[in-house]
């Protein structure tokens, strides 16, 4: 009896490790994989009070942030940090890096934001906090009677107090941050496909636009 117990005890154990080692395989073929989203061509309209500022690893916040910008009729540019690959390598940097609280070199690192009032920062959520180049580039900048927009992708959740200790980082930096808005695409066996992520990225804005609009002027608004 006892020996049929232990089989019974190991089957479990082998069949846990494979299940592990499957949705670890799993997950790094999807972190791997790039979501392609409609490209953002900017109406020629003059200046625009308006900037969308963003890191995307693998095209999901990219996504929103295009979105966004189609929205509200912004600039936007791309952070990058090529430590951040969408590679094995990459992907255990990204994961250190977000623990850590370490801030990356990104591209570009120190903008002209002189003509905006209102600027939207986006990244994905790694450790239950945006992602470091999104640290870094508020470090870098200044955002003195800056509104600010925080958006956000993730597959898990965001923790409260992240948030805070990232408003707290505009608030030195100069800048106010209004609005915190977000999509979760899910887990990996559980995701939302790219159609799906979309038309919940262009209902997002639809219902946020009007006041999103409300902070495009220049002088800064009070919450």
């Amino acid at each position: 009896m006892r020996h049929s117990k232990n089989k019974v005890y190991i089957s479990i154990a082998i069949s846990l490790v494979i299940v592990a080692i499957a949705s670890f395989v799993l997950i790094q073929i999807k972190d791997r994989t790039y979501f392609h989203s409609p490209p953002y061509t900017q109406k020629d309209n003059g200046s625009t009070k308006t900037l969308v500022v963003y890191y995307s690893r693998s095209g999901n916040t990219e996504a929103l942030a295009r979105e966004i910008a189609r929205g509200v009729g912004a600039d936007i540019v791309q952070i990058r940090a090529d430590k951040y690959g969408l590679d094995f390598k990459g992907w255990r940097a990204a994961n250190k890096d977000a623990s850590d609280k370490f801030y990356p070199d990104i591209e570009p690192e120190v903008m002209d934001l002189d003509q905006y009032s209102l600027v939207f920062l986006g990244s994905p959520i790694w450790w239950f906090s945006p992602a470091p180049p999104l640290w870094s580039f508020v470090e870098k900048n200044d955002l003195t009677n800056k509104n600010i927009v925080l958006f956000n992708t993730f597959n898990s959740r965001f923790k409260k107090e992240e948030i805070q200790a990232f408003q707290e980082k505009v608030r030195m930096k100069g800048g106010h941050l209004l609005d915190h808005v977000f999509i979760r695409r899910g887990r990996v066996y559980n995701q939302k496909n790219g159609q799906e992520f979309l038309e919940e990225a262009q209902t997002l804005v639809d219902e946020k636009v009007k006041e999103w609009k409300a902070y495009q002027r220049d002088k800064q608004v009070s919450p």
